[in-house]
């Protein structure tokens, strides 16, 4: 949705320096649809190199990306019946894998690549560069994509030829120039995929998965981060567990939604530095624009439209990597407005795919658990565990306080935090996820319910300056829906 047509609190935040800057638009209505600008390579750029006269299949009605190239000779592929796909490279989004001889390769139902392996990865290209165009295996924590990146730390990316073996996960990105592109919040920034500016440093980021064997055609690609890599098949999501609800009126541009979900997300940092760490044109850095995102992606795939499956596919894609980076030993700890956004993905995952273990992954999962409780008589209250000054200082830094951190509770647990992050990028996000999560009857799995009685305390008005949305179609799905009985069936 355009910015004139966010909610004024929400405008009025996102040039306030507390709140970290952008707006993170989560799309246009369908009338109001804007052409999506790429500032680099397209969106749908997927291709292989046969190491014999291939035969190339139409691109995917559902996700844009060119279907498989396959190879004209050789023993069929056991997963499918089809003759294997012999490559001497794969691409994708501009980055370019080479290997040492011709090998099997595939994609994910997402469309990223799979070799079989062992293989030799002889190349990257662009090739890696000091401090930049960097690559990572089975990442987690800190990054070595780009030195100017967040939370980076020197030796952790691989060097070329790599030999790889079993399944494992090749980050690999492309750096941003070094001249800055645009000012955001005061710092150096680098253009969105729609057009926005973020700090993010890293212009794009694709994975390549080696894997044992042959992968199933509606096979997801597994994790990225860590070792364990399991793979989930989309012939196994329980659509019943899915509503299939009437727009109650205007809805965001699906083509502009899908693309916030078309590439991967890589998010594995677990401090504020992922507002300077990721790679633009695959996602927003700052978690108040996650958390719009996220929302609003929530809000539109409990719709009955002809791309619900398509997002369906992609929010369960960045369910499973989510899941992989905690179990990799990751978290997305509450902080201000960073953190939002993450949990919904896990849960939605888990639910559709009738994982029990994913879809209640724990109660500590970034703002929105960390960020509510139920204080002294039980109202649910906003505000982490921390104890600083600026609270009890009235919530202003003066006199004996210096500085501190301004989403801390308040300690008597009488009352919500202060305002600052509470109203500019934290509460409004999570409308959406709330509302998701009520109409799919996942609030057990879920597992905290101060999170779903502060976001109704929040919409109802009883939140000082509180009451929005991310943005107009998310508050009329709030009203149009929340207080209707789930209507989906529990997968087996």
């Amino acid at each position: 949705m355009h910015r004139s047509k966010f909610v004024t609190w929400t405008l009025a935040c996102s040039l306030a320096p507390a709140c970290g800057g952008g707006s993170g638009d989560t799309g246009a209505t369908t009338a109001d649809a804007t052409t999506t600008a790429e500032t680099t390579t397209s969106t749908s750029e997927t291709t292989s190199t046969s190491s014999t006269t291939p035969t190339t299949s139409e691109p995917s009605p559902t996700t844009g990306e060119p279907a498989p190239t396959t190879s004209s000779t050789g023993e069929p592929d056991t997963t499918t019946g089809e003759p294997p796909n012999l490559q001497m490279s794969v691409s994708q989004y501009g980055i370019t894998w080479t290997f040492d001889a011709p090998r099997q390769v595939g994609q994910f139902v997402t469309g990223d690549w799979w070799v079989v392996g062992p293989v030799t990865i002889v190349s990257v290209d662009p090739a890696p560069a000091e401090g930049r165009n960097g690559s990572m295996l089975d990442p987690v924590g800190s990054q070595d994509y780009d030195s100017r990146a967040g939370n980076h730390g020197d030796g952790l990316r691989v060097s070329f030829p790599l030999a790889v073996e079993g399944t494992h996960s090749l980050v690999s990105a492309i750096s941003h120039p070094d001249e800055p592109e645009c000012d955001q919040g005061g710092s150096d920034g680098w253009h969105t995929y729609d057009g926005d500016c973020q700090r993010g440093p890293i212009a794009t980021q694709a994975i390549l998965t080696v894997v044992p064997a042959p992968q199933p055609a509606d096979a997801f690609r597994p994790p990225y981060a860590g070792a364990d890599k399991p793979i989930h098949r989309a012939g196994d999501i329980c659509w019943s567990a899915l509503p299939k609800l009437a727009a109650p009126g205007d809805t965001p541009d699906p083509s502009a939604l899908l693309r916030h979900v078309e590439r991967p997300w890589i998010d594995h940092l677990r401090t504020w530095e992922i507002q300077h760490g990721c790679a633009t044109l695959n996602m927003y850095c700052y978690g108040r624009e996650v958390g719009d995102i996220v929302a609003t992606l929530a809000s539109y795939v409990l719709l009955d439209t002809p791309e619900q499956e398509a997002l369906a596919h992609r929010l369960v894609q960045l369910g499973i990597d989510n899941y992989g980076v905690l179990q990799a030993g990751g978290n997305w700890d509450a902080n201000g407005g960073h953190s939002n956004g993450r949990k919904f993905p896990i849960v939605f995952a888990g639910g559709l795919l009738g994982d029990a273990a994913m879809a209640s992954p724990g109660a500590d999962i970034g703002n929105e658990d960390e960020m509510t409780y139920h204080g002294e008589g039980g109202q649910a209250l906003w505000g982490r565990a921390c104890n600083d000054c600026y609270f009890d200082n009235g919530c202003e830094y003066g006199g004996d306080c210096e500085n501190g951190a301004k989403d801390c509770r308040d300690p008597a647990g009488l009352a919500d935090g202060c305002s600052d992050y509470r109203n500019c990028c934290t509460s409004h996000t999570w409308v959406g996820e709330a509302l998701a999560i009520h109409a799919m009857d996942l609030r057990a799995a879920w597992a905290h319910d101060p999170f779903f009685d502060y976001v109704d305390r929040w919409v109802a008005g009883d939140v000082e300056g509180g009451g929005g949305a991310s943005n107009e179609f998310v508050a009329a799905m709030w009203s149009a829906y929340r207080d209707v009985a789930p209507t989906v069936s529990a997968c087996p």
